[in-house]
């Protein structure tokens, strides 16, 4: 009852500020329809008129009209340094809703006067009886003609240019709000970190220490990391999780503490990535030191319990602030007896809570999505879950309160990031960065927000690559920043190829070109490691067979099964699955330095009906010179990966469709560098292999060096 009575005073308020700028409003281009709670409707026509709106089942209780005003622009002017592409409009129902059950999508076409270097200049307004609140607007609709938003309310609207500077204000202000109050992480996330660096070898506490705050700093604003998360994309995680650690521990190692601490246990009893960190760091050779600890760090990552993680310390997310629901929701909190602390009453929460109206619901499904999805569960199971979709739900209520706390606390912070951020943003504007042809480097319903949010941590991720040393770029500010500028050009060209980009830097004079070698590796041998050829217990029966480029694992079902969701028929036993590996023979020789890649395919072969996850895996790696066993790896053997980077994964794999009535598999090449000698009879090891059970079929392919 309280929530109602609520709802209604807001309503009554914000339907009273609106009616106060109604007078005189033109009709001329309105349109209206008849909107029912159980179906979606469209009002209007943007390609033809120039407006529509979208309107989802339930928003709203009862059927009720719904009409597109248009309204005089002089009644409510806009802001300076912004102008009108399209004269306000404004949205209401004669139920009297001010807040909405769910989002409405507003499309307004563009005029054609607009170019594509205004596309940062443009955005939506929302006015709310006082002043206009800025809509970012939806990258992926700007580019087709169109400034598209959701509203959870109805009110007045517009579409506005604002003048470069206004705009990159408005970009400077999120991305600091986000860059301030995002979430530090969680014990559970950090956990997953410090795990990896005790499996990596650095197990020292102050060595341990020093990487995990540089880790921790990267966590605190990770947008990347959210994304992946709400997307369920647990293998992009894992993979952003190693080159975080390697990206740590390589800062780390300008640390003299971290180089004494390393030196004092850096024997046999250490494992090969602490020797390797000390040898790079020795030798200058960064670029081959970073992809040492990448793959090292993919190697022990935990990566299911990783994603689990990034999801549970996600919940509202600081990408939160792009949702002008968001923005909006705050003006009102700043209108309550706030505390010293930042806190508001209940009744104040609620009032703010109800004004972000569905909003908050989009946030909280889009949580319980991630959580499902990581969870292996579907949404239906959360949702059926009531505690559980209770608990999610208020965590992502909490987040927001967190939120809202800090940023009211941390003013001086937010104007001093936003002071940093805002003079990036001219010095890129400067030298052409934020021009349309540079923006196209990214995907395209990436938005703006992340897209310049990416434009800094590539330069800041080009002036790690050269120890932070902006003097390698040139001797004064302006050839710096010009030659920074073009190398982020480069970047953005080179796509995933980073070896072409690193070419790049060596022919600029940015990084130092590798030491020439004087040898190359000659294939002496090639053998298998011991592996069981069988076994069974009371519930499967297995085989293993192969070696030199095709491998076989099966497994039969020696039971009945289990009950699960969705069961078919009645038992499991006799179901299996087949798994067939398969792959190139590396070549007989390679010199130093020299790429090796390796075609690899899996696939699967089972009953009609299957039940169990009885899949197989395939990959490839190159053990570091000298290795003593070829069939033991102390977490220093550099994977290949799939050249073209679909895979994210440092191997291919088969696995149950969501049927039960087969398998899928895969196929990729990929690739990797052969380290050099320096004596010969050095030794190196191709490994490729295949593991299903608890058991793999490795071929070792031992190279010699040969000095020329």
């Amino acid at each position: 009852m309280k929530r109602k009575l609520i709802s209604l005073l807001l309503a009554a308020v914000m339907l009273l500020s609106a009616m106060a700028g109604l007078t005189g409003c033109s009709s001329g281009g309105s349109a209206s329809g008849k909107v029912s709670p159980k179906s979606e409707k469209k009002i209007g026509n943007a390609k033809r008129d120039g407006i529509e709106i979208v309107i989802p089942a339930g928003t709203f209780e009862k059927a009720v009209n719904v009409n597109i005003g248009i309204a005089d622009e002089n009644e409510t002017a806009a802001e300076d340094g912004a102008s009108y592409l399209f004269s306000p409009i404004e949205l209401t129902s004669d139920g009297g809703e001010h807040t909405l059950g769910e989002t409405v999508t507003v499309k307004i076409k563009l005029p054609k006067s607009v170019s594509e270097d205004d596309y940062l200049a443009i955005m939506g307004v929302y006015y709310d009886g006082e002043r206009w609140e800025y809509i970012l607007p939806d990258a992926e609709a700007i580019q087709n003609g169109y400034l598209q938003f959701g509203t959870p309310h109805f009110s007045r609207f517009a579409a506005v240019k604002l003048e470069k500077e206004k705009a990159l204000d408005k970009y400077a202000e999120t991305l600091a709000t986000q860059n301030v109050t995002g979430q530090k992480p969680s014990d559970e996330l950090t956990d997953c970190f410090t795990k990896t660096l005790d499996s990596m070898g650095f197990t020292d506490e102050t060595v341990q220490g020093i990487i995990m705050q540089k880790i921790t700093k990267e966590l605190h604003s990770s947008a990347a990391f959210i994304t992946n998360a709400k997307n369920g994309d647990i293998g992009d995680i894992a993979g952003q999780g190693a080159e975080l650690v390697a990206e740590a521990i390589m800062k780390s190692m300008y640390d003299k503490t971290v180089v004494e601490k390393l030196k004092t246990y850096a024997g046999g009893a250490a494992s090969g990535a602490v020797a390797a960190a000390l040898k790079l760091y020795e030798g200058g050779d960064y670029k081959e030191a970073s992809k040492e600890f990448v793959y090292a760090a993919l190697d022990v990552i935990p990566a299911a319990k990783l994603g689990k993680a990034v999801v549970e310390a996600t919940k509202a997310g600081a990408e939160m602030w792009q949702d002008y629901s968001v923005e909006s929701a705050y003006n009102v909190y700043l209108k309550q007896n706030v505390a010293a602390d930042g806190n508001v009453s209940a009744d104040s929460w609620d009032i703010i809570f109800y004004n972000m109206g569905s909003g908050l619901d989009f946030m909280q499904r889009e949580y319980r999505t991630a959580y499902a999805k990581a969870s292996g569960k579907t949404l239906k199971e959360i949702d059926a879950d009531k505690a559980l979709r209770d608990m999610l739900d208020s965590q992502v209520v909490n987040d927001v309160k967190r939120s809202f706390m800090i940023r009211y606390t941390n003013t001086s912070a937010v104007e001093t990031e936003k002071a940093r951020i805002k003079e990036m943003l001219v010095t890129f504007d400067k030298y052409g960065l934020l021009s349309w042809n540079k923006l196209l480097g990214f995907p395209i319903e990436m938005e703006f927000a992340r897209r310049i949010d990416s434009l800094m941590k590539i330069r800041e991720n080009i002036l790690n690559l050269v120890g932070g040393d902006r003097s390698v770029f040139g001797s004064d500010d302006d050839v710096i920043e010009g030659n920074l500028a073009e190398a982020i050009y480069k970047w953005l060209e080179c796509g995933k190829d980073r070896a072409k980009f690193y070419d790049w830097m060596r022919e600029k004079g940015y990084l130092a070109s590798p030491k020439e070698t004087i040898g190359y590796w000659k294939l002496v041998r090639s053998f298998e490691n011991k592996y069981e050829k069988s076994a069974a217990d009371d519930a499967y029966s297995q085989s293993w067979s192969g070696g030199g480029g095709s491998y076989t694992y099966r497994c039969e079902v020696t039971f009945d099964g289990v009950s699960y969701t969705g069961i078919t028929h009645d038992s499991c036993k006799g179901e299996f699955v087949e798994n067939k590996g398969t792959s190139s023979i590396p070549k007989d020789s390679y010199l130093g330095g020299e790429r090796v890649e390796i075609d690899l395919k899996i696939t699967a072969t089972t009953s009609t009906n299957i039940c169990f996850h009885l899949g197989a895996s395939l990959g490839a790696s190159i053990t570091p010179v000298n290795h003593d066993d070829p069939f033991v790896s102390y977490g220093t053997n550099r994977s290949l990966y799939d050249i073209t980077e679909k895979i994210t994964k440092s191997y291919i794999q088969t696995g149950k469709n969501d049927t039960n009535t087969g398998y899928w598999g895969q196929s990729a090449t990929v690739g990797g560098e052969m380290p050099s000698g320096s004596a010969n009879g050095d030794k190196v090891y191709i490994l490729i292999g295949m593991g299903g059970g608890n058991n793999s079929i490795t071929t070792a392919y031992e190279y010699e060096w040969v000095k020329k």
